[in-house]
């Protein structure tokens, strides 16, 4: 892989994963879809509490990312030809769409590059929050990948103690310092580019293997879980971790 394209939208942690993107040397191009409700003058308190949160982050939304290709887009020109064409222009081998749902199809089918589908989502789990990372490989849904972190009084420092295969997310409300943590561990550019070179979905549909599950957490089988080894994660669980998931 040489080349990355994105589709995402114009919040803060969207400017982010574009910086984040940047960083690793191989983005080409971003298409911006303008959130109307994200620039109206009425909003409700729910969106501008994530917004806010967003900036005790983030910081200013609009970050430099002028040295690469951009292009904005609206609901109304998204499924136009000049998405794909704009994408297409670049060469890339990969496009991540990030947080944007309403592009059809047709239009997703004139992409010339492998398509995945980023979602993060996050929900509590006792005293750690299970964080999953969802992509879709040409716009074929699959699961990739799950953590398990602990958080320590509030720190902003999270620890990846279990990492399996998942499918299962729900949002939840989470404090700034675990949001931080959150932020820190699904922006891991590296990770991402590890799983699509090791052809991470691919592998997953031949595999027929098994998907974990929140439940699955709660079972009596927890060391079995955690000495799974795939060349797709990088578990950190020592015996310490071990224990503290027992006392779950």
């Amino acid at each position: 892989m040489s080349k990355i394209a994105v589709i995402t939208k114009n919040f803060p942690r969207h400017f982010d994963f574009i910086v984040s993107l940047m960083e690793t040397g191989y983005l080409k191009c971003a298409a911006m879809v303008i959130d109307e409700d994200n620039t109206s003058s009425i909003i409700d308190k729910l969106n501008q509490y994530y917004i806010n949160s967003e900036h005790k982050f983030f910081g200013n939304k609009f970050n430099n990312i002028s040295r690469i290709k951009t292009l904005t887009f609206n609901e109304n020109n998204i499924n136009s030809e000049k998405l794909p064409d704009f994408i297409n222009s670049t060469g890339a081998d990969l496009t991540i769409i990030y947080d944007v749902n309403n592009i059809n199809n047709n239009t997703l089918s004139l992409i010339k590059s492998d398509i995945w589908k980023l979602t993060f989502g996050y929900t509590q789990y006792y005293k750690g929050y299970y964080c999953n990372i969802h992509a879709a490989l040409n716009n074929k849904a699959q699961s990739i990948c799950s953590s398990l972190i602990e958080f320590k009084d509030n720190s902003y420092n999270g620890r990846i103690i279990h990492q399996t295969p998942a499918n299962y997310r729900q949002e939840d409300t989470i404090t700034d310092a675990e949001y931080r943590s959150l932020r820190k561990m699904i922006f891991d550019m590296e990770k991402i580019i590890e799983l699509y070179n090791n052809n991470a979905v691919k592998y997953y549909e031949n595999s027929g293997g098994r998907f974990y599950n929140y439940d699955d957490l709660k079972e009596n089988d927890i060391e079995k879980l955690i000495q799974e080894k795939d060349f797709l994660v990088k578990n950190t669980c020592d015996n310490e971790s071990i224990n503290f998931i027992k006392q779950l």
